[in-house]
């Protein structure tokens, strides 16, 4: 699948930061480097066993855990960018 634009965003993990992929279908791909953060301890990992779900609230649609650092949304909003941006830049 081809990407066709790419969203760079902060605040998450500065050892390094999701990006946003828009595909070529128009689904969306957020593509984490560590998930969980890197900055996290195993003690605070469980805090994110149910990050789909939380981001899935977050922007209103069903979000699909595709792999460890990767979520994708297949039919979001026109909104949808700016409510990931939303919670990701403010979720800690």
């Amino acid at each position: 699948m081809e990407t066709i634009q790419e969203i760079q965003l902060s605040g998450f993990d500065e050892m390094g930061e999701p990006v946003i992929q828009v595909m070529a279908d128009r689904s969306i791909h957020l593509q984490f480097e560590f998930m969980p953060p890197s900055d996290i301890d195993e003690n605070g990992m469980e805090f994110f066993d149910d990050f789909d779900v939380q981001l899935a609230n977050a922007i209103g649609l069903p979000v699909i855990w595709d792999d460890r650092e990767r979520f994708i949304i297949e039919n979001p909003q026109p909104d949808t960018i700016d409510k990931i941006r939303h919670f990701i830049e403010n979720y800690r």
